[in-house]
């Protein structure tokens, strides 16, 4: 279990500012935050389950518009509930990692956060030859779609909005990492977004408004250590 709270002066940045395109001056008062969680977990040689559950309450937050581009103190209360879970199966020669996120805000223009995410990994390692280690796998990630904070050029702040979603894609890579132990030798080869493949009629893929992802790349990387 665990448990903190906490009080936090408003930093003199998001008091007074003045630039060519921005400017104002506040007098915002302090914020407050608690937060009380449990976690469950029972690890054992090949499973490990977790269970997490967090409640947050934040009094008098400060957050960023995207109407003016300026900051703003909400004169209330926003709770964030959040539950995390994670099942992780372990085998001499191939894992699996999945992580399930479920969170509420009760304020989606104050603090937006998506309802849900999910984190996955499934990937073989193992030594070849004798003197090579080898690590093979694909990831993925996904959120459901929510209004998430766009990014203002003049500050380089993050905004709140409600007027674009983003989300409801997958993020797939494949990847192979191999390692010669006897000369020190590290490569790999990448293949980033290889989702875009079967969602390439889809516009989805953007972390944050305006700003999509890259589209699939291949990458190879080497690394060499000349020390004994």
């Amino acid at each position: 279990a665990r448990a903190w709270a906490k009080s936090t002066t408003p930093s003199p940045y998001l008091q007074h500012f003045q630039s060519n395109h921005v400017a104002w001056d506040n007098n915002f008062s302090y914020t407050y935050s608690f937060l009380g969680g449990v976690m469950f977990a029972y690890p054992t040689k090949w499973v490990k389950p977790r269970i997490d559950f967090s409640f947050e309450n934040r009094t008098h937050p400060i957050y960023v518009s995207a109407s003016d581009w300026k900051p703003r103190q909400f004169d209330g209360n926003v709770q964030i509930i959040t539950g995390d879970v994670g099942l992780d199966i372990t085998t001499p020669w191939v894992n699996l990692e999945n992580r399930v996120i479920i969170q509420h805000t009760t304020n989606d223009s104050v603090l937006p956060v998506p309802l849900a995410i999910l984190q996955h990994r499934l990937y073989y390692h193992g030594t070849w030859f004798k003197a090579l280690d080898a690590q093979i796998g694909v990831d993925l990630r996904y959120f459901t779609k929510y209004h998430a904070p766009v990014i203002c050029p003049a500050t380089g702040m993050f905004a709140t909005q409600q007027e674009t979603n983003v989300g409801n894609y997958p993020w797939m890579n494949v990847y192979a990492n191999f390692y010669v132990r006897s000369i020190h030798l590290r490569f790999f080869f990448h293949y980033q977004h290889l989702s875009y493949w079967f969602q390439q009629k889809s516009t989805g893929y953007q972390l944050m408004p305006n700003y999509p992802s890259n589209r699939d790349v291949f990458r190879i990387g080497l690394a060499w250590h000349f020390y004994n």
